[in-house]
């Protein structure tokens, strides 16, 4: 089948939905009778395209990474499918989510690397696109009195699209999806064991950290009774005192104790019973914390032999089940990274224990922080005043602020590494589904949330906390998603 017929038998179809297979895998599938879907995966400098009746294999459980092209072609028709001079393939869309535009999906191999795009046209912006960067593919012949064309670098290979729609190139292509979604699910598997084995044993090496503190503490029993066996030859007012230790083998050895100078020796001593005692309780409670911790060390080394068996469906599943159990935080960073614009990223801390502040002391600025699919940083607000405090006091001008539309809600802001670093649409999608899960419109199946950059984000004069204005703002239509999970495919 040529490219041409390839492209034209779409010609009338309506778009269904667009299912992922792998950050580098999709098809879009198509609703009338028979069932046809459109393979598509993309390498470094190649890229492949074929029209099945079937999927190459499951939707990926991990979820989509393709909501910004889903949302737009989802019901879709495509109106005219064309095949590129320079290989590779366009389809024309008619949507109505596009208000009344034409949209454009491309498979291209016109820059350094193959690229897939989705456009708005004419003249419109580019709504998604894999490789963002400026195109800086070979050069053609300069005119005769023109600058001359760049040198290719040696080995230069320029990128391939290929349609893979006969039998054999489409089992093959089959054979391509799965390795790369089996790769890229097993190196996010090994990741996520290699965190909570990290953070396991940190929690063992507290918890042994602990056990000794604790029998340090209930040495002081000992000295109680030593104190109190010497009590008539201790003078009133000392803060040490050096006596003999019966409980050692040699007999000329002794024991050093700290008193308080403000309290008579047999208080001194019930003192040291007290710390004693509350050493034991803590001795107790750090042995059940270790021998929980090596359990569910013991049951995570087990997974992990069992992860390369196991359905990938099945083995999410289970691993989410065992990290909700063992208590553990994939969904949150725990350290701080420092940013090109000189201000700190920080994670999200530990909650802090009520009631053990020292009264009036200063209590760090530490929002909740959680980091996207690719590595962006988001910021969510609490509280009304901790939505001023991200908006107004710690994020940038060029970091970009998200609230949703019609209703109370957090303060979302995604923090850019770079003053001109640019975000990808799925990044923007997913800070904007956070933004609408922190918000009273949590159960809606659809929240209009609108982001503009913080720049564009004032406070009234005298406003109530939490109270913001914003200009040059864009909406976006999502689904709210809580973060560090993936929706049901």
């Amino acid at each position: 089948m040529s490219r041409m017929a390839t492209v034209s038998a779409l010609v009338g179809r309506r778009v269904r939905g667009v299912i992922a297979f792998s950050s580098r895998s999709l098809a879009v599938s198509f609703e009338e009778e028979p069932r046809v879907f459109l393979w598509i995966h993309l390498e470094r400098k190649d890229a492949w395209y074929a029209l099945a009746r079937d999927m190459p294999i499951e939707p990926d459980p991990r979820g989509s990474r393709f909501q910004a092209i889903e949302t737009p072609l989802r019901r879709a028709t495509v109106s005219e499918g064309r095949a590129r001079e320079s290989g590779g393939v366009d389809l024309l869309f008619d949507s109505q989510a596009a208000e009344g535009r034409i949209l454009r999906l491309t498979i291209d191999a016109e820059g350094p690397r193959v690229n897939l795009s989705l456009t708005a046209e004419p003249d419109g912006p580019t709504l998604w696109a894999y490789h963002r960067e400026e195109r800086r593919g070979p050069a053609k012949d300069a005119a005769p009195h023109g600058p001359a064309a760049p040198e290719l670098p040696l080995g230069y290979r320029p990128p391939i699209v290929r349609d893979a729609s006969s039998e054999d190139e489409r089992e093959a292509l089959r054979g391509k999806i799965e390795a790369a979604f089996h790769v890229e699910f097993q190196s996010e598997m090994e990741r996520t064991f290699k965190s909570a084995e990290r953070t396991l044993e940190r929690r063992a090496g507290a918890a042994e950290e602990d056990i000794r503190n604790a029998r340090e503490m209930i040495a002081d029993r000992r000295r109680g009774e030593i104190l109190l066996a010497s009590f008539g030859s201790i003078q009133r007012g000392a803060s040490r005192v050096g006596l003999p230790d019966p409980f050692a083998d040699s007999p000329r050895a002794t024991v050093e104790i700290i008193l308080d100078p403000t309290l008579t020796p047999d208080e001194n001593a019930a003192r040291l019973f007290q710390r004693a005692k509350k050493g034991e309780r803590g001795e107790k409670r750090a042995n059940e914390r270790l021998a929980e911790t090596r359990e569910n060390l013991s049951r995570l080394n087990e997974l992990r032999r069992e992860a390369s068996r196991t359905d990938p469906r099945k083995l999410l599943g289970i691993l989410g089940r065992f990290l909700e159990n063992a208590k553990i935080d994939s969904s949150a960073r725990g350290d701080v990274r420092e940013t090109y614009l000189g201000r700190q990223a920080v994670a999200a801390p530990r909650a802090g224990r009520p009631g053990l502040g020292t009264p009036g002391a200063h209590k760090s600025l530490r929002p909740r922080t959680y980091v996207l699919s690719d590595g962006w940083e988001v910021w969510v607000g609490r509280t009304n005043t901790e939505n001023d405090l991200i908006t107004h006091r710690l994020s940038n001008p060029h970091d970009f602020w998200f609230h949703v539309v019609g209703a109370p809600g957090s303060h979302v802001i995604l923090r850019r590494p770079t003053r001109n670093s640019i975000p990808k649409p799925t990044t923007l999608v997913e800070a904007a589904q956070i933004a609408a899960y922190f918000s009273k419109a949590r159960k809606q199946t659809r929240v209009p949330v609108i982001y503009t950059e913080r720049k564009f984000v004032s406070k009234p004069r005298r406003g109530k906390p939490g109270l913001a204005h914003c200009t040059r703002e864009k909406e976006l239509l999502v689904r709210p998603k809580k973060p560090g999970t993936h929706p049901a495919v």
